[in-house]
């Protein structure tokens, strides 16, 4: 990680759309998907092309619990030993039955050791729709 790095956050979003959704968040070297609603041969081409080991995503967290957002989550989880975060709600999607999940409610901060993030209802047609607000604990930069 080059000098300049420290102190921003940056995002990748490596697909939205009905065929799966995924963002990777990184703040001073320290990386979170949002979703992952791709296979991990999908998602592993996809980080490959920015340049990113999906073994460096520190945990992955999910917005709700659709198809799109969710597939991957758990095979992800243990081919690569993410820690899965998602509401009650979610955490019953059926793509997650054999994960261990940590459970957070709406209105929660999730801490990680560079970020904290923030969980904010959303409306949706979904069980516990969450939208998240990163924010980089050394300098204060969000997304």
């Amino acid at each position: 990680m080059d000098r300049e790095d420290l102190g921003f956050v940056k995002l990748w979003m490596l697909g939205s759309g009905s065929n799966g959704n995924a963002i990777l968040i990184e703040c001073d070297g320290s990386r979170l998907l949002i979703d992952c609603g791709f296979g991990t041969r999908t998602l592993a081409a996809r980080l490959r092309t920015i340049g990113v080991a999906p073994e460096s995503i520190d945990g992955c967290l999910l917005t709700h619990e659709h198809t799109d957002h969710v597939k991957g989550a758990g095979a992800a989880a243990r081919r690569w030993g993410w820690g899965i975060y998602a509401t009650a709600g979610t955490a019953k999607a059926p793509e997650l039955s054999s994960t261990p999940v940590h459970i957070f409610e709406p209105g929660m901060s999730v801490e990680f050791p560079r970020m904290t993030v923030a969980a904010t209802s959303t409306p949706h047609d979904a069980n516990q729709s969450v939208g998240f607000v990163v924010t980089g604990r050394g300098t204060g930069a969000r997304a």
